[in-house]
């Protein structure tokens, strides 16, 4: 079970003496404080780090200014402002203090005051990663299953969950890998807190560092405050890290100072910040591969393996192929009680799928849709899944002919239409019109 760290407090004085007499006496009570001798002092260790409560002098040149900052740009920390007894600290509870202490302040008065500005500091991280958590929410969907190598996985899954260890999920593209990491989310000790998934593939390289680790004030141009990273946001939960191949040298090596130092280096930063989150990556290659080529690091590579979880493709388990059909179809609604035939079953059993699961759920969710009976028949599948031999172009063909052919053959059976032949392939009719050139079947009359 993870301990919580100490509440982070700076304390921001120019005065030497107060500045000890409020460490040690805090330190002593199993507070963290570090100590800031000027406003420039406070302001960098502000940029560089987080904390829960600055404690702020009032007597300090500018130190009202430092209190605005931190409400005007909405970060976490809350302060407290230490003033001598016949100053008014009015100004500084309109700039957004939290409360404020007399000089030299009672040991009991500040411990309770520091830690109800420290209570009101998480409610905000917390208010935060709620909106993000919404942001992100799906519908929790269960593992349907009864293929023995896919039973075996979820038993080492229950089993891994329970750590802190990485974990890289392995598999085609489309056998499940996020909804993998899901259910390891939710059987983990971390299930309370976010999980936040982040495609490295969707993510243009140049921009991946930043949406991963965040920005300080004034790193570039443009960035005219500290913007927290998504693995900031994932705070005491999980980040799930699609396509992990994708990442840059750079980002690699910053993701194993997350994973062995649990700190973060924001971009434009000098000093790392904390970061406790559970890293779960996945990938469709082959990393080790990635690491004889000098694609991959060999030292972050080994670090995500500490548990491997392999999906298998889904023409592997044909068993579950009924299973999942009726599952999708039960969670579809809308559309009356629909099933399956037989035929359409086999049929379904018949089909290679390259696409995986990912595939089946949407050739599932055409037949709901276009199907007009209650029973989906064959005939409300797509061609190349109810009869799989007509996938199967002339060989001596280019890859671009073989794709050409393809979408006339679709075209064609869709009497010329493009909307519905664009969708069928899952593409955009733009981009399908693009594909064509310039000779484009003409729609029958």
């Amino acid at each position: 079970m993870r301990r919580p760290s100490p509440i982070r407090v700076l304390v921001v004085t120019e005065d030497r003496g107060l500045s000890d007499v409020l460490c040690d006496g805090i330190a002593v009570r199993g507070y963290s404080p570090v100590a800031a001798g000027s406003l420039d002092e406070g302001l960098q260790q502000i940029e560089e780090a987080d904390y829960e409560v600055a404690l702020v002098d009032l007597a300090l040149p500018g130190g009202v200014d430092l209190i605005r900052r931190l409400a005007d740009e909405d970060l976490s920390t809350e302060s407290v402002v230490v003033r001598e007894p016949d100053a008014c600290p009015l100004e500084a509870m309109r700039m957004g203090a939290y409360g404020c202490v007399t000089r030299p302040p009672r040991a009991e008065e500040l411990d309770v005051l520091l830690t109800r500005a420290a209570e009101k500091s998480h409610l905000r991280r917390e208010n935060l990663s709620l909106h993000m958590r919404l942001r992100w929410q799906e519908v929790a969907e269960p593992l349907v299953t009864r293929d023995p190598s896919m039973r075996q996985l979820l038993s080492t899954l229950e089993r891994a969950a329970s750590a802190e260890s990485p974990v890289l999920v392995r598999g085609e593209m489309g056998t499940g890998h996020r909804l993998l990491a899901r259910a390891l989310h939710r059987s983990s000790p971390r299930a309370s807190a976010p999980f936040v998934p982040v495609n490295c593939r969707l993510v243009p390289p140049a921009r991946l560092e930043d949406e991963l680790f965040g920005h300080e004030k004034g790193a570039f141009a443009g960035a005219h405050v500290r913007k927290p990273g998504l693995l900031e946001l994932a705070e005491s939960g999980v980040a799930f890290l699609q396509e992990v191949e994708r990442t840059s040298p750079r980002v690699q090596a910053k993701l194993l100072r997350v994973i062995e130092a649990k700190e973060l280096l924001r971009v434009g930063a000098i000093r790392p910040a904390p970061c406790d989150v559970r890293i779960v990556a996945a990938t469709s290659e082959d990393l080790r591969a990635r690491v004889r080529e000098g694609r991959f690091r060999e030292d972050l590579c080994y670090r995500l393996s500490t548990v491997t979880l392999e999906l298998p493709p889904l023409r592997e388990r044909k068993g579950d192929i009924p299973l999942l059909a009726l599952a999708f179809l039960e969670r579809l609604g809308g559309h009356g009680k629909r099933t399956l035939s037989a035929d359409a079953l086999c049929a379904l059993q018949a089909y290679s799928w390259p696409g995986n699961v990912h595939e089946l759920r949407m050739v599932v969710e055409r037949a709901a849709m276009l199907g007009s009976g209650d029973v989906l028949e064959p005939d409300d599948l797509p061609l190349e899944v109810r009869e799989p031999g007509c996938a199967a172009l002339r060989p001596g063909l280019t890859l671009e002919e073989m794709e050409r052919e393809y979408i006339v053959a679709m075209l064609r059976r869709n009497d010329g239409h493009r909307g519905r032949t664009a969708r069928d392939l899952g593409i955009d009719p733009k981009t399908l019109y693009n594909k064509l050139g310039p000779e484009r079947p003409r729609r029958r009359k």
